[in-house]
């Protein structure tokens, strides 16, 4: 995950409870298993960071227009004899 000079304060958060969880099952969980589920906590940051970012960039965009359809655009049904 690229990191940005300035990260959002829940982002960081996460990230040391991750590190903080790991260290604690590092003794109890197999290597390969703690290789696994640092591969799925950077995922889910990852996944989680693109969600606000695309909600917060909704939110800041000017509102669209709403253009009017007219009835010739619309698929209609076409009788057949």
């Amino acid at each position: 995950m690229p990191r940005s000079s300035r990260q959002e304060p829940w982002a960081e958060a996460a990230a040391e409870l991750g590190q903080r969880i790991g260290a604690l099952l590092k003794d109890v969980v197999p290597p390969d298993a703690q290789h696994h589920l640092l591969n799925a906590q950077r995922e889910l940051l990852t996944a989680l960071l693109l969600i606000y970012e695309h909600q917060s960039g909704a939110r800041r965009s000017a509102p669209r227009k709403k253009v009017a359809q007219s009835r010739s655009r619309r698929v209609s049904r076409i009788k057949i004899d």
